[in-house]
């Protein structure tokens, strides 16, 4: 198991993570704006066995890859430090869906992802904002997301992001936070310091998935936590 996670998460967060699996600490200078540097849904893209990865990342994560024995491709567009150049990865993949901003999405993944429902929305950095659950609901921290998956008649329940930390940012967003595996979700940080962590905790309880949380602080967007399998 390959976990994939920016560099400056918590220490503490770094330790538990490395009795899971192989801890990638993923940093870059230069290619995207500082606060999303190192966070790992804006260079990659995972859909069931296959990783698509900016063509542009760091060197190192594509040998990490190599060495793991990841499948992966090199997506065709390259990340920038301006938006709308950091969001071509940042898409949401799930059994049915292909979810992003229409137009914003590398055409590597739409190929891949061909037989998927493409769901637009209006918010690019969509992974940041939103991540399925287990069993085929999502969370998200944005009020479009939620509008455009509610038309569809999918299960959405939306959470606020205004405590989650982000550096330089004046808060981050709630699927940074979290990554999920098998029925699973890791999350940088600590419930009891979120605001609506009762009721998000309670939804958990409800739907029997398992809660890990990694540090006794409050919640910071790390762009994710990606849980690769080769």
């Amino acid at each position: 198991m390959l976990i994939i996670i920016d560099a400056r998460i918590p220490e503490e967060v770094k330790s538990v993570l490395s009795e899971i699996g192989l801890v990638y600490e993923l940093k870059s200078e230069g290619i995207v704006y500082d606060s999303i540097k190192g966070h790992p849904d804006i260079f990659l893209f995972q859909m069931d066995e296959l990783v698509i990865l900016a063509p542009n990342a760091p060197l190192s994560l594509k040998e990490i890859l190599k060495k793991e024995r990841i499948t992966f491709l090199r997506g065709k567009s390259k990340l920038s430090n301006k938006f709308p150049d950091t969001v071509f990865y940042n898409a949401v993949y799930t059994e049915h869906y292909l979810i992003h901003k229409k137009g914003l999405t590398d055409s590597c993944i739409i190929h891949e992802a061909d037989k998927k429902e493409f769901i637009d929305v209006n918010q690019a950095y969509t992974r940041c904002n939103l991540l399925p659950l287990p069993d085929g609901s999502f969370i998200t921290s944005d009020k479009s997301i939620e509008k455009a998956l509610a038309e569809k008649g999918i299960e959405v329940h939306y959470f606020t992001s205004g405590d989650v930390l982000l550096e330089d940012q004046d808060h981050g967003f709630l699927g940074g936070c979290l990554g999920v595996l098998d029925h699973t979700i890791y999350m940088i940080g600590n419930l009891n310091f979120y605001k609506e962590g009762a009721r998000l905790r309670q939804l958990f309880l409800s739907k029997n998935i398992k809660l890990v949380e990694l540090y006794n602080g409050p919640l910071v967007d790390g762009g994710g936590l990606f849980f690769l399998s080769s």
